[in-house]
């Protein structure tokens, strides 16, 4: 009797070992999942000689599917417009409105991290001076994460080809930016399933057409996302706020005035929505990747150069 009860023990553990190995297998495995993300705020622009405050809006959405048990397919857009998307090219110089859309073909073990290689396109206008008011790119790079408990450390670099795009009334002695490259670093923390905190910076080296010189651009970002309990109608809602600050070098260069740096400054109020899971299980199995912004729209005079200027 005593023999029968510990076989049938035996058999019953093995059996739920097998089976707790399974749901493992399942909860860590890749999963199709998205993010839709929105938001609203203000944001300065100086370009060194005038600065104005605008109402800025934007958003993301991220989409992830599994190609196999590591191989996953994600796709990122994203889009942001101000007050002054469609207003003539005027002061002050800096952002108007932008969209850019990726592809991201990566390799992933959900227990330690991720590596893998992406690509877009993407358009936007900065109002930098008449008849160069929009610009086209394109960009391609590497990327990499590695997790470790509820933090993830994410790193990218690639290039980018700048084509701005000139009309009938273009002025003839302006360079535009050409191509360069980037690199990013962004840290997420997880305090809870609802939470998360995460700081970015990128930095892009880019230079003009003609052998003009070359522009620096960093950019930072500081966000944290956290959930409200209880709202009427919609109940539980994720909120974030975050800060965003864009300081380009030798950005807009004038025979007149030299070279002058263009920065702005944005904060955001917003929601973002996970699919699929809660904020780390999105992170560490589906939808977790993104691009930086692009929007610099950089012009140089010639003329500046061509009297010896050597300020760029």
């Amino acid at each position: 009797m005593n023999r029968t009860i510990l076989t049938a023990t035996a058999a019953l553990f093995a059996l739920s070992s097998q089976a707790g190995a399974a749901d493992m297998d399942r909860e860590l495995g890749l999963i199709v999942s998205g993010v839709v993300d929105s938001w609203a705020g203000v944001q300065i622009i100086d370009d060194g000689f005038s600065d104005e405050t605008v109402l800025a809006t934007g958003g993301e959405g991220l989409l992830s599917l599994p190609l196999g048990d590591n191989l996953s397919l994600q796709s990122d857009v994203k889009y942001e417009t101000n007050d002054r998307a469609f207003e003539p090219a005027d002061a002050p110089l800096g952002p108007r409105y932008s969209f850019q859309g990726a592809a991201h073909l990566s390799w992933r073990d959900p227990m330690t991290g991720l590596f893998g290689a992406f690509g877009g396109v993407g358009t936007s206008n900065g109002a930098n001076a008449p008849g160069w008011e929009s610009t086209d790119f394109r960009f391609v790079g590497g990327e990499g994460q590695l997790y470790m408990d509820n933090m993830t450390f994410y790193v990218q670099g690639g290039y980018v080809d700048f084509k701005p795009q000139p009309t009938a009334d273009a002025f003839p002695f302006i360079s535009p930016l050409d191509d360069g490259f980037f690199v990013r670093g962004v840290f997420r923390w997880f305090p809870d399933a609802t939470s998360r905190l995460q700081l970015e910076g990128t930095y892009l080296n880019a230079d003009y057409e003609d052998g003009f010189g070359d522009m620096d651009a960093f950019s930072v970002k500081v966000r944290y996302d956290f959930s409200v309990a209880g709202l009427p109608v919609i109940g539980d809602t994720p909120f974030y706020v975050a800060y965003r600050g864009t300081f380009r070098s030798d950005c807009d260069v004038s025979s007149n005035f030299g070279s002058f740096d263009v920065d702005d400054h944005t904060i955001m109020i917003g929601t973002s929505y996970s699919f699929s899971g809660d904020r780390l299980t999105v992170d560490r199995q589906g939808a977790t990747l993104d691009t930086p912004d692009f929007a610099y729209n950089c012009l140089a005079s010639s003329a500046t150069f061509d009297q010896g200027d050597d300020q760029n």
